[in-house]
């Protein structure tokens, strides 16, 4: 399993759109199906949490700034 904690959000998206481009080719075997699956569920959970991450940032900007 590949280090994930300095993926980026695009570098996430970016590798999990291979996948997508991987799993949709009529050569791609069932072995090969069951790991891009598994990858590409964690590739989606990275996104979850950055977008999460940067969801509760910007509300905390936008709150910062209405208090001034």
């Amino acid at each position: 399993m590949e280090d994930n904690s300095q993926m980026t959000y695009t570098q996430a998206v970016t590798e999990l759109e291979q996948l997508v481009q991987k799993m949709q080719d009529p050569q791609c075997s069932i072995d090969n199906l069951t790991a891009y699956t598994k990858r590409s569920k964690e590739l989606l959970d990275i996104c979850r949490k950055k977008l999460t991450q940067a969801d509760e940032q910007l509300k905390q900007i936008l709150a910062d700034i209405q208090q001034q």
